[in-house]
């Protein structure tokens, strides 16, 4: 399974004005004390950790925008998470510049 950034580009990061957040919507994680004790996470993982995930989900919404001019259709989905593993790899050296930008 290939990845790929997510990242806004800049010119979308403007429809949440109130936020530094450069990735969309959904596309954070919160896990709980539950959670995090059936992935066996037991002590806190330091910030700026890079983790790899494995999930599966179903698909709980799902629409189709289509535009009568000749751009592209919009598609968008719901995803609910059922199943999940998180492995901790190493400290990313500057998580801030990577999440929100060089500030320029």
């Amino acid at each position: 399974m290939k990845t790929v950034s997510l990242k806004n580009d800049s010119d979308e990061s403007c429809c949440e004005p109130m936020s530094m957040n450069n990735y969309g919507y959904g596309l954070r994680i919160y896990l709980n004390s539950d959670a995090c004790e059936k992935l066996g996470i037991t002590k806190p993982i330091k910030a700026g950790t890079r983790v790899e995930i494995k999930a599966s989900a179903i698909v709980t919404q799902s629409s189709e925008t289509i535009d009568n001019d000749d751009s592209p259709t919009d598609v968008s989905l719901s995803l609910q998470i059922t199943d999940m593993g998180l492995a901790a790899g190493g400290v990313v050296r500057d998580a801030a510049k990577l999440l929100y930008g060089s500030g320029d």
